[in-house]
């Protein structure tokens, strides 16, 4: 007499293509976060691999009619209208976007979720204040904002990083407290009143690590938003100022050198794009595996 072997269900139509995608998510998780660790290392030792000081003015460097060099051996990027490497100053040219950027990032982010959590917690005129204050500040166009700003104040690293993250934290903010709403009328909060947490332990220990995640990954795609602002304002003259090598600012000095070296614009041009897609991806890939999660 034999025995029915029970047949083992097929898994669900929807189950069997999360696999795949959660291999391409995770695949373009570890893409992006090796080129954006690239880029970050490059920034950081470039004054150990640049080949030239960024700053210093080859004698040689410039065409008998003053017009930047093209390609040599020792200058293998050429050089700018000035007769400096083009190589080592794209080199050192992320530097400081990337220090800007991630700082701004940063302060805004602890500005957003700190709040945003409050906000969206305690509610009434405070929720009121916060909320008006965020939606006047998202009301001003960021550049024309910024410029402004920048112009009142004089541009320099500090200000350009206070100014930012003054912008940004809005968004932070505005999430935050979306989602706290949500939260507070959860179980968990309500057994945490009840054995008398105070809201200070409450919002800190229960709320924000719930939105962290979120915060995670705004924070990265503000990242990416920063260094491109950061780049337009230096390439406006607001940014970082001269001598200092930046993507932006190469842009606009060589500009008018377009059609005798094209490279002086493609290859800062090239690094700005390349490193916004960068972070970009990363905070997409990052929450796109949060979501599957």
């Amino acid at each position: 007499m034999s025995t029915a072997i029970p047949e083992i269900p097929e898994a669900p139509q929807s189950r069997r293509r999360l696999v795949p995608r959660r291999r391409r998510a995770y695949i373009t998780l570890g893409v992006s976060a090796t080129l954006f660790l690239l880029i970050v290392a490059v920034a950081v030792f470039a004054p150990a691999i640049a080949p030239h000081n960024p700053d210093r003015l080859f004698p040689n460097g410039l065409t008998p009619s003053g017009n930047p060099l093209g390609s040599t051996a020792e200058f293998p990027l050429g050089t700018d209208q000035f007769g400096r490497d083009e190589l080592s100053r794209l080199l050192w040219g992320g530097r400081p976007a990337l220090l800007i950027s991630t700082l701004a990032s940063v302060f805004s982010s602890v500005v957003g979720i700190t709040l945003g959590t409050a906000a969206g917690y305690f509610g009434g005129w405070i929720d009121t204040v916060i909320s008006r204050f965020v939606n006047i500040l998202m009301s001003f166009p960021l550049t024309l904002f910024a410029v402004a700003i920048v112009l009142i104040v004089s541009p320099s690293v500090t200000n350009l990083i206070v100014i930012i993250a003054a912008i940004y934290w809005t968004y932070t903010a505005r999430l935050v407290r979306a989602e706290v709403l949500t939260l507070r009328e959860q179980e968990f909060i309500s057994a945490a009143q009840a054995i008398g947490c105070s809201p200070w332990r409450l919002m800190v220990r229960h709320l924000m690590p719930n939105v962290l995640d979120t915060v995670i990954v705004r924070s990265v795609l503000t990242m990416a938003q920063v260094f491109l602002l950061e780049s337009g304002l230096s390439y406006l003259g607001v940014g970082v100022q001269p001598p200092t090598p930046d993507w932006g600012l190469m842009i606009a000095q060589s500009q008018n050198y377009y059609g005798v070296d094209p490279g002086l614009i493609i290859y800062p041009g090239l690094a700005i794009v390349i490193t916004v897609m960068t972070v970009t991806q990363l905070g997409e890939s990052y929450r796109a595996l949060k979501r599957r999660a």
